[in-house]
């Protein structure tokens, strides 16, 4: 996993949901953009507008911020 690869994947949840925080935490799934096999899971906090990921397909991207 690589910073280029994390940084493609929060743009991908970023066009999808924008960027300023939700009122309440936001749960979601879309296709990985990175693998394009797996699911990329993610969590866009209410508190700070971050975003923790994680694909399903083993050694693809994960990051909490």
């Amino acid at each position: 996993m690589n910073f280029q690869a994390i940084a493609i994947a929060r743009q991908a949840i970023t066009d999808k949901h924008g960027t300023q925080k939700p009122q309440l935490t936001f749960c979601g799934e879309m296709p990985c953009p990175i693998c394009s096999a797996g699911k990329l899971s993610y969590q866009i906090s209410a508190v700070n507008g971050h975003i923790a990921a994680k694909c399903e397909t083993e050694n693809c991207v994960q990051w909490m911020e």
